[in-house]
């Protein structure tokens, strides 16, 4: 006997071997039991989800003899005729190559002719998309009141192009794309039906890339055994031609650094390798999906993406080093890219250039060139905050040893005399520690940027609802304060502050080598701090 494609070979014969769709199975199998058929069914969704499958077992069930629990038998002679592709009461039409009106009254023709062997005769129609229009007419009043023993299936992947008048004339069953686990699970038993063996690993590669289709899983599977019965991940990568999780978070890494010469020589040593550039993009729009799902909400990545927490892990890790704007720049890129490379001669040089663009740094005024260079901030704020420890310092204690008398605060171009340091209480450090920290959970929920240049210094006065704040290096000084008094930051921190205390407060922000660190409390020196610049917030980078 010829050989058959996996596809076919494991194509499922009755209800139960069907993978997924189990909301539609269950009420087609109802249906059966009850003898409630409908006269036409829509069965919508993508390819290789189940939809010709499905309505061939819904054919073959209900004309079977001894159905049982709504599965057809596959042992009376209907089922043996239908399995062996022997019946006239099951008849299958491509759309896509009989569009025509003469073909539908051809069929309209034929409808009143009852079934030869079981109770109904059942017209399988694919692509049903493809059918002219004049064509649909000609099929309207038949499929709303055809002859009882008639059943119409009709399959397509674009019911958005079917006339609201053949939809409203049908039961539709809209066919979802089947999870990874499931086709992993059935690729299984098809590896091992074959007697080959292969990882998991591979499994769940030639799972993704089918990307909900089972045939599609099928036919990849089927090209790595006709290459050799021990498939793992190198082998299918091989036949993909797609790139190793190593190789895209190098390209990422490249990317999150703005290092052009290094996304370069990746794709230079890429196309040396002998990876189509068009098959890269697309590994390149999942891999950056992953990162900004680990980016935005890392507790749910392993489920979302259906990986191992370990593979999990190493994206959150990544996912830390590149802003989100950046993330959904290069995300956007690369989408435009497929499209792009479909019509171009020189698919490299299109993969380079866009390559390049998502190293770029926007300049300019504009608000994308404004939260650009912010999100690069951030950025640098957190590999900072790593580096030492990203520990937040409530209230300076006996660690500074510089003298308090020759310390002077400087503000634009205001001197004001420092006081000398005193002990702070322990219960007002306690009282500060827990509104700092209440403070930074509520700003880390709104507000994400203004969250990483708070954690960069320390809330060092508290005086009278008075929140004045330090930055804890010299390193970016100038910018964080300068943010942070901008009045739309400082009004929402110290909008932020009265509803954490329940009393009317306000913020400030200086400098680091502006050392307040001893007497936050004294009066005399926050008196002169506001008659200086106001109680309210101050913008200081003017």
């Amino acid at each position: 006997m010829a050989y058959r494609a996996l596809y076919r070979e494991w194509r499922p014969k009755d209800f139960s071997h069907v993978v997924g769709q189990k909301a539609i199975i269950d009420t087609l199998r109802n249906q059966v039991v009850s003898h409630r058929i409908a006269h036409a069914y829509l069965f919508c969704g993508s390819r290789g989800t189940g939809k010709t499958s499905t309505a061939k077992i819904l054919a073959k069930a209900i004309n079977c003899d001894h159905p049982n629990h709504g599965d057809p038998c596959g042992v009376c002679p209907n089922c043996i005729r239908n399995d062996q592709e022997e019946t006239l009461d099951v008849i299958e039409i491509d759309a896509a190559s009989n569009n025509g009106v003469d073909e539908i009254r051809d069929l309209r023709d034929t409808v009143k002719y009852p079934p030869q062997y079981g109770n109904y005769k059942v017209y399988i129609i694919d692509e049903v998309h493809m059918l002219s229009l004049s064509a649909f007419n000609a099929l309207l009043k038949t499929l709303e009141e055809p002859p009882e023993h008639i059943v119409f299936i009709l399959a397509t992947t674009e019911p958005q192009k079917l006339p609201e008048t053949i939809l409203s004339r049908c039961q539709r069953f809209d066919f979802g794309r089947i999870s990874l686990s499931e086709i992993a699970g059935r690729l299984k038993e098809a590896a091992d039906g074959s007697g080959a063996t292969v990882s998991d690993g591979a499994l769940m590669m030639i799972a993704r890339a089918a990307e909900g289709g089972m045939r599609d899983a099928l036919s990849i599977l089927d090209m790595c055994l006709g290459y050799n019965n021990h498939v793992d991940e190198t082998l299918v990568r091989d036949i993909l031609g797609t790139s190793d999780n190593a190789f895209l978070f190098e390209f990422s890494d490249a990317i999150s650094e703005c290092n052009a010469s290094k996304v370069y020589q990746l794709i230079d040593r890429l196309i040396r390798d002998g990876k189509d550039p068009a098959v890269f993009s697309r590994d390149v729009c999942r891999h950056i999906r992953a990162l900004l799902i680990a980016k935005l909400c890392p507790e749910d990545l392993a489920n979302v993406m259906d990986i191992p927490e370990e593979e999990a892990s190493e994206y959150i890790c990544h996912s830390e080093s590149i802003t989100v704007s950046r993330l959904m720049t290069t995300l956007e890129l690369f989408i435009s890219l497929e499209t792009d490379m479909r019509y171009s001669s020189t698919p490299r040089i299109a993969l380079e250039n866009a390559s390049i663009k998502c190293c770029l740094k926007l300049e300019g005024n504009d608000n994308q060139a404004l939260s650009d260079r912010i999100d690069e901030l951030e950025k640098k704020l957190l590999r900072m905050s790593r580096n030492v420890g990203n520990e937040v310092v409530l209230s300076n204690d006996a660690t500074a040893t510089e003298s308090a008398e020759t310390k002077q605060l400087s503000l634009n171009g205001q001197t004001v005399p420092h006081p000398k340091k005193r002990e702070v209480p322990l219960k007002t450090r306690e009282a500060d520690a827990a509104v700092w920290k209440e403070l930074m959970h509520k700003i880390q929920r709104i507000d994400i940027p203004l969250w990483s240049f708070l954690s960069q210094g320390t809330m060092i006065s508290s005086e009278n609802g008075h929140y004045c704040w330090k930055a804890n290096s010299k390193e970016g000084e100038e910018q964080y304060t300068t943010i942070l008094n901008r009045p739309e930051k400082a009004g929402l921190i110290s909008k932020t502050l009265s509803e954490i205390t329940g009393g009317q407060c306000d913020f400030i922000a200086v400098s680091h080598h502006s050392d307040t660190a001893g007497d936050e409390n004294d009066d005399a020196y926050m008196a002169r701090i506001y008659e200086t610049f106001g109680q309210g917030p101050v913008d200081i980078g003017g």
